[in-house]
């Protein structure tokens, strides 16, 4: 039986992928940006997962070529890990209350404290491309960042709760 993998968009977070089971259930798996994979099982009408696993991006890559039928990573995939290195490009909505709203990328001094680059600013009814110090975060904007996993945690506590 051929199935089609439903994809979702979970902004801020990554992408869900959920295959439906030849036996009724269904296997969902969330790819977090930061690398982390997280892998549900659900019985046939459940809603609750029976099973939970949680995968760094190694473990996630040597089971994926198992399941693949070759032990190994493929070249492009080794390419673009060169390319990219440590970097990682995340959409992170400003929530409602931050205490960034008003104020310009320049008083924030994200990169400056974090180390993560704003190099987007997404909002209706025009994106921001190319943000620049003087550019103010505005409710309901999402940032499109760029830096590496470790910098992000202080860049949400920042953007929730301030300096």
């Amino acid at each position: 039986m051929t199935t089609d993998i439903r994809e979702t968009r979970l902004p801020g977070v990554g992408m869900k992928y959920t295959l439906p089971l030849d036996g009724g259930g269904r296997v969902t798996v969330i790819l977090h940006n930061d690398g982390q994979r997280e892998i549900y099982w659900f019985r046939r009408g459940d809603d609750e997962p029976r099973a939970v696993i949680r995968l760094d991006d190694d473990e996630a890559r040597q089971l994926g070529a198992v399941l693949g039928g070759a032990y190994e990573r493929p070249k492009i995939v080794e390419d673009l890990e060169m390319a990219l290195g440590d970097l990682l490009i995340e959409w992170i909505p400003v929530p409602d209350d931050s205490p960034a709203i008003g104020r310009t990328l320049a008083e924030l001094g994200f990169r400056q404290k974090t180390g993560i680059t704003i190099i987007a600013m997404l909002r209706d009814p025009e994106p921001v491309t190319g943000a620049q110090p003087h550019d103010v975060v505005q409710r309901g904007d999402t940032l499109v960042t760029v830096g590496k996993a470790g910098e992000y945690a202080a860049f949400r506590r920042m953007l929730e709760h301030g300096a």
